[in-house]
């Protein structure tokens, strides 16, 4: 199975916002001048089609106010797409947070996303830490795990005006590893998009219920730390993702394949990060 871990359907204001930020693009190697091309999620699933990928998993968030109308709306969008999915978003500070998560389950999502320096809120302050204690409770009384994706842009105070204290930085998603042993934790971008390779070799290193994916990563290390991490963290902690509409099927599959060639992955090791490490995380 091959399975896109990381994909989004985003807005015009996003990618145009990027375009915008011409210097930013060039810095994260994003393809933001015909990403406008791929926002339709009809577009996704003609992807997925045309390049033999069985799932592309969809990423939302948004603040406090609409998580259960962004929740509803990916579920829709999803439905009529055999081969697209989406995971549900969360907020600290949203209300009634045991209900939705009840309901997301209910509903078959499998999964939640954070995107803390566009949600505003920090990852260390006591409201999150009361919302993984309610993921906790619901996954026992179910009898299930449930995976928490967090976005890990290190410099989105500087480039985005975001608060510092609102980045999920290396140090502060392991802190969470490490507090909730029973949640599995998913570190986008490798664990930190742009932060110091020595940070994310001090600061994240790895733990049962830790998996990494690969999205946009790749672009933005070095080959030799890109290789070296996934040598670290091994073949069953890491997912594959591409980060759509910023990067393709045909091109990264290609890429992250020759990536974890040079890392000496066996096939069976890579057949796990192209998709059965999603499968499994994600109950798929």
């Amino acid at each position: 199975m091959f399975i896109d871990a990381h994909c989004h359907i985003f807005s015009t204001r996003i990618v145009e916002n990027m375009q915008s930020r011409p210097d930013l693009a060039d810095l994260l190697c994003l393809n933001v001048w015909d990403a406008e091309e791929r926002l339709e999620p009809r577009s996704l699933q003609e992807s997925a089609e045309q390049n033999d990928v069985d799932l592309c998993l969809l990423l939302p968030s948004t603040g406090s106010k609409r998580i259960r109308e962004e929740n509803d709306r990916f579920i829709g969008t999803t439905k009529l797409l055999p081969r697209v999915r989406t995971l549900a978003t969360l907020h600290p500070m949203m209300s009634d947070p045991a209900g939705e998560i009840s309901r997301m389950l209910d509903s078959g999502i499998t999964g939640f996303k954070f995107s803390s320096f566009s949600q505003r809120f920090g990852v260390s302050s006591p409201e999150m830490e009361s919302l993984l204690r309610e993921v906790e409770r619901a996954a026992r009384s179910r009898g299930v795990h449930i995976a928490l994706v967090f976005d890990t842009f290190a410099q989105a105070h500087t480039h985005l005006g975001a608060d510092p204290d609102h980045l999920t930085t290396p140090a502060k998603l392991y802190e969470l590893v490490k507090r909730h042993p029973e949640i599995l934790f998913v570190g986008a971008h490798m664990g930190g998009l742009l932060a110091g390779f020595d940070e994310l070799l001090r600061d994240l290193p790895p733990a049962a219920n830790l998996y990494l994916d690969t999205s946009n990563a790749a672009h933005t290390l070095k080959e030799e730390q890109f290789v070296e991490l996934l040598r670290i963290h091994g073949s069953s902690r890491i997912l594959f993702g591409t980060d759509w509409p910023w990067f393709l099927h045909e091109t990264e599959s290609a890429f992250i394949g020759g990536l974890l060639e040079k890392a000496g992955y066996d096939e069976s090791e890579r057949a796990a990060v192209l998709g059965e490490n999603a499968r499994r995380v994600y109950r798929l």
